[in-house]
């Protein structure tokens, strides 16, 4: 079961230790370590002819359907059901291939296990922790009994719910500097103003600090691999060398050099001849 959940689409992002999932249409979901992404469909998927055909023998039925009971054929009214469940089919089937929308059940009644981000820079922040996160867990197979794998899926989670955390505060504190600064020059504000800076400043120190920690984790990962790879690359390297330089037996007479010494021979014969 994942320890995180990540829902994103182009507006906001939540991160959250209760489920997140995309509803009312299409969504894609990807997980790594013990992280789950969630985001709706970028656009509908191609209806292709299915929708089509649906619609058109609904048409067909529901119009022979009438015809029939009309006429006063009873069983016309099977071709009327058939109409009708084969245009419900369409709208079923396109409602099925429609960008979804990100549904958070637990969000208002537990607000402390949610972060929520809308700005884009923030957003953006958030993103690139993903990245650093995964570049990690990509490192975590070739470590093998180097990394206690199920403890380390939960460190990075939690590394990523506390980013998040950051960011959110940030963000409420930006708005917050931003609407203060509206009313720069006013005595009572100032005081304010000057926390708010100073929070501001911490948080983005804060923040960098924390993206600089997930990027070092990333790269000792893949410095200690890199590393294992020249270490293997030098030990072929011995073997590969001493089994080519040692000293062996005698080198074997090269036949080309002992033909072209018999044909010289023969030449030299025939030119004393001639």
């Amino acid at each position: 079961m994942p320890s995180l959940y990540v829902a994103h689409d182009d507006k906001l992002a939540i991160v959250s230790r209760l489920p997140l999932e995309v509803v009312g249409g299409r969504g894609l979901s990807f997980g790594w370590g013990s992280v789950l992404e969630v985001t709706p469909a970028d656009k509908p998927g191609d209806s292709g002819p299915t929708t089509g055909v649906l619609y058109s023998f609904g048409t067909i039925f529901g119009i022979i359907g009438g015809v029939l009971l009309l006429g006063g054929v009873f069983w016309g009214g099977f071709f009327v059901l058939a109409g009708i469940a084969a245009g419900g089919g369409a709208v079923l089937y396109g409602l099925r291939r429609r960008p979804g929308v990100i549904s958070a059940p637990s969000l208002e009644s537990d607000r402390d296990q949610h972060h929520v981000l809308v700005d884009d820079r923030d957003r953006k922040v958030f993103s690139d922790a993903i990245d650093l996160c995964q570049r990690t867990s990509e490192t975590w197979p070739a470590l093998g009994a180097l990394i206690d794998v199920p403890i380390a899926e939960k460190q990075l989670a939690q590394a990523l719910f506390d980013l998040a955390g950051a960011l959110e505060r940030r963000q409420e504190l930006r708005d917050l500097h931003a609407e203060l600064a509206e009313h720069d020059g006013a005595f009572e504000l100032a005081p304010r103003m000057a926390k708010a800076t100073s929070a501001l400043a911490e948080l983005d120190d804060e923040v960098t600090q924390r993206l600089a920690t997930l990027n070092a984790v990333a790269v000792a990962g893949e410095e200690l691999i890199r590393d294992q790879e020249i270490d293997a690359l030098a030990r072929e390297a011995d073997e590969t060398l001493a089994r080519l330089t040692s000293a062996g037996p005698a080198i074997v007479a090269d036949a080309g050099s002992e033909l072209a010494e018999r044909t010289e021979a023969v030449l030299r014969a025939y030119r004393e001849l001639t």
